[in-house]
């Protein structure tokens, strides 16, 4: 596994030269490392050095290219389609339409409704407006912040509650968790554990708390991503060996709430739900999806994320690591191999709950972070789907 470093100055260099760049989609490999005064071997090893290559720089880069100069700047739509490397105007319109479900130009129009501060006043009065956790999840969570829980408490506080109860069981049925358990006790004792029945407590509140109020079949893919997070992480895991130490409980955490601002974000209240809507559909990379929504919004999904689970007293722990993370996808603080591996994890969950089938990029990530069973990833991924 290869040690991630920041700052990333081979990266940063690269994005250098394709912002200086007339037209930057057709900027070449060769023309970098020529420029930069290298070697095609000695580049291409010091960018893997830096967990990427020149293809994900540039798909990144004229990915966010297109949306940050349609939100942020009142770029002439015909000089951006030169960029982006379009023959002609027609042709970018027809690809960015069957991409974002919409034209520029009415995307343009929905980044300009209400300003920075608004938006993110209504996102707090929606999250704060939010239905209750249902009773069984709000006695789980309390007891879980007292230390008195146990598999005959646990038990006896999911029984009050029949539908979670057939919840529990779905989960831990043969096809995800192993052997199909013959009752509860042992649905969580032996498949789930406490602590993902716990966990999975809160994303099924949520779902029912947000039925009415996020699109259906968004709210659905998410829903399935975040339950199928422990899992994931399980193959990750087994993929890295003992290469990388993780905090097991506090990650599961994170993979299972980082995206739940997803759903805040998109909720029908929010004042730019429908570019968020559409940003989803057009945003196939979790990082440029913040970076987008950074610049709209000036917030981002893992500030949404916290904001929500601060107002149910989840874990502290998983709080303070959604806001480390959105310092490393910010580029204001260092990494390290687990750090990477969960943002390559969440990238993947994103891809997953926004509906994406793509995964040639998160595949060429994968190799880069030394995992060698992006095709049981994959699956996993599909299956989940």
């Amino acid at each position: 596994m290869k040690k991630a470093s920041k700052p990333l100055l081979l990266t940063e260099a690269v994005n250098t030269l394709l912002s200086k760049s007339d037209i930057p989609a057709t900027l070449t490999i060769e023309q970098s490392a020529k420029t930069l005064s290298m070697s095609m071997t000695s580049f291409r090893r010091k960018l893997s050095q830096e967990d990427t290559s020149f293809k994900l720089i540039q798909n990144k880069f004229l990915n966010e290219l297109c949306v940050h100069d349609l939100l942020t700047k009142q770029v002439n739509i015909d000089v951006l389609v030169q960029k982006l490397g379009y023959s002609e105007r027609a042709t970018f319109e027809r690809a960015f339409r069957n991409k974002f479900g919409t034209t520029p130009s009415k995307f343009r129009e929905l980044s300009l409704l209400g300003r920075h501060d608004e938006s993110r006043q209504s996102l707090s009065y929606i999250a704060q407006h939010m239905p209750p956790l249902p009773s069984s999840c709000q006695q789980l969570l309390q007891e879980k912040e007292q230390e008195s829980l146990d598999i005959n408490r646990v038990t006896e506080i999911v029984a009050t509650d029949p539908i979670f109860t057939g919840r529990v069981m779905g989960l831990a049925s043969k096809a995800i968790y192993g052997k199909t358990p013959s009752n509860t006790q042992e649905a969580i004792s032996r498949n789930l554990g406490i602590n993902t029945v716990i966990n999975m407590a809160v994303i099924y509140g949520v779902n029912d708390a947000l039925v009415a109020e996020v699109e259906g079949n968004l709210l659905e893919q998410c829903i399935h991503a975040f339950l199928i997070a422990p899992k994931f992480f399980q193959l990750i895991r087994k993929s890295v060996g003992k290469e990388v130490k993780f905090d097991i409980t506090l990650t599961e955490q994170v993979l299972i709430f980082a995206l739940l601002g997803i759903l805040l974000l998109s909720h029908k209240k929010s004042v730019k739900h429908e570019l968020i809507l559409h940003s989803l559909q057009g945003i196939s990379d979790l990082g440029s999806f913040n970076q987008h929504i950074k610049e709209t919004m000036n917030t981002s999904t893992y500030s949404a994320s916290t904001l929500m689970l601060s107002l149910w007293h989840i874990d502290a722990s998983v709080i303070k690591q959604l806001n480390y993370l959105d310092k490393i996808s910010q580029q204001t603080t260092t990494s390290n191999d687990e750090d990477e591996l969960v943002l390559f994890m969440l990238s993947c969950l994103y891809v997953l709950a926004t509906g994406h089938s793509d995964f040639s990029e998160l595949e060429q990530k994968s190799e880069l972070l030394g995992l060698e069973n992006f095709d049981e990833i994959k699956v996993l991924l599909l299956d989940a789907g």
